[in-house]
């Protein structure tokens, strides 16, 4: 390539022609393929196959197409570069108002502690007050009864100066020894009066305050790297659970049997059997919901499938570790249509035993009618104890409905900002709490904080396409995808 010397200051028309620094000839072709200025010799080597044309011919037909050229950048390009720039400034302000939102939330949790703060030292000082008046009310009470005894002690001097000559000897030494019984009394003691009250500073852990105010993070430390794919037919990838950072569990789409498979498409244990998820325990259990027979089953690591426990009538859907202990299950009738529920539906996420007993059941709001889900698609419990469900509420939209251990709804999650209609098929969690959402329909991977609040996309369309089902084992995040595919992603978390 011809080297090109420093351009002239804009407004000099004329322009030094340089000579080519590897072949030392003349500049006089330019290469439209490379868009480069070149000498003869290199029209005849390094671009010899290109399309090159002498500099004159090139500069008239570039003359020829000035006009149309110029009016082109005037009405296109200009307009393009103008509208970016009122979308950059548009940017900036959406910058300053979620940086404002995000100072409010700051300032309310800021706020919220020094209110609580504020609560625990009234507290503190009603409990120093009490004491006060407690010891207070006992030293006046020993002051009374000092100033009766040193009457009843003055009373008794003076009788006894006054009359100690007529008295009798009995009497004299009887009222001696009043005397000295009033002064030898030490009923009281000062001491039980004092202050006993007292405060023991705490260490000000610095760690501990960050704890409490929460975290600022930037989203751009969020990021995802595919490190893996491979197909696994041509189906839908009904659910995938990984064992661990190489293997899963996965089924596609009509197929009956589940099976083993590494990230290298390598097939392990096939296990004959229709089931509509997997979950694996912290201890290396595999649990999973038999649709067809109603019944929860082990996966032991020889392949051989146990019954649990049986759910019937109900179907089972989605199943969970639940850090509560057991399992959590979500469970659907089919007594009633599956998006047309009646006063006899029963759609419900239930807690058990690892026998089956039950826990607890979500089934309505706290006011005890009001449904919670329509079909409970699938069920995850965060390390915050907090419980996501997929719920499905027709044939093309759905919702993540977020809720607490103890039942309450915290959120419903309907999508943000969507070009098609919002329709979750599965959830996970990062190691933070975060919750990812995949989004078949509209070819992204949401990611949401631990309240349920959109932060952003962390694979979109262009990463992949209608991803289904998820599995995160830190910090590798499967996704099977809706024709067959499986992704595996490196989830950087900073």
């Amino acid at each position: 390539m011809a080297a090109i010397s420093p351009k002239y200051q804009l407004g000099s028309p004329q322009e030094h022609i340089p000579a080519c620094e590897k072949h030392n000839f003349r500049i006089d072709m330019t290469c439209e393929d490379c868009d480069e200025f070149i000498c003869s010799q290199c029209a005849k080597t390094d671009h010899k196959d290109h399309d090159w044309k002498d500099i004159s011919t090139a500069g008239n037909l570039r003359r020829g197409e000035l006009k149309k050229t110029l009016s082109k950048v005037k009405e296109e390009d200009v307009t393009e570069i103008d509208k970016n720039i009122r979308k950059a400034s548009k940017q900036m302000e959406d910058n300053k108002t979620c940086c404002d939102s995000e100072v409010f939330k700051l300032q309310k949790q800021f706020d919220a502690i020094i209110s609580k703060l504020a609560d625990i030292n009234k507290n503190y000082i009603k409990k120093l007050s009490d004491n006060l008046e407690r010891k207070n009310a006992e030293v006046s009470e020993n002051i009374l009864n000092l100033q009766r005894r040193k009457k009843r002690v003055m009373d008794l001097v003076k009788f006894l100066e006054e009359d100690n000559s007529t008295m009798s000897d009995y009497s004299l030494i009887d009222n001696i020894r009043n005397l000295s019984n009033l002064l030898s009394n030490r009923d009281f003691y000062l001491e039980k009066g004092d202050y006993s009250e007292r405060y023991k500073s705490g260490d000000i852990s610095e760690g501990l305050l960050e704890s409490m105010m929460g975290q600022t993070f930037d989203l751009d430390d969020f990021i995802v790297i595919e490190t893996g794919s491979f197909q696994y037919g041509e189906k839908s990838i009904i659910f995938i659970e990984a064992i661990n950072e190489d293997t899963c569990f996965l089924r596609g789409l009509n197929l009956d049997h589940i099976e083993l498979v590494n990230r290298k498409n390598e097939k392990g244990t096939k296990i004959s059997i229709s089931v509509s998820d997997v979950c694996v325990t912290d201890n290396g259990d595999v649990y999973a919901t038999d649709y067809n027979n109603c019944i929860i089953v082990s996966l032991p690591p020889l392949g051989s499938v146990t019954t649990v426990f049986s759910a019937a009538p109900l179907v089972p859907l989605g199943i969970c570790q639940s850090t509560e202990g057991g399992l959590l299950v979500s469970l659907r009738d089919t007594e009633s249509e599956r998006y047309q529920l009646d006063s006899s539906s029963r759609r419900l996420v239930r807690h058990v035993t690892l026998n089956g007993d039950v826990i607890c059941e979500y089934e309505f709001q706290e006011d005890g009618q009001t449904r919670l889900f329509t079909v409970p698609w699938r069920v995850k419990q965060s390390t915050n104890t907090d419980i996501c469900v997929v719920n499905w509420t027709s044939e093309s939209t759905g919702e993540l409905m977020i809720l607490s251990f103890t039942g309450s709804l915290k959120l419903v999650y309907r999508g943000q900002k969507l070009e098609k209609k919002f329709k979750p098929t599965d959830v996970v969690f990062d190691s933070h709490c975060n919750i990812i959402v995949s989004d078949t329909f509209n070819s992204k991977i949401h990611l949401l904080s631990p309240d349920g609040e959109f932060m952003k996309y962390v694979v979109t369309e262009n990463g992949i396409t209608y991803p289904v089902s998820m599995s995160f084992y830190k910090p590798t995040l499967w996704i099977g995808t809706y024709d067959g595919l499986v992704k595996l992603f490196q989830f950087n978390d900073k």
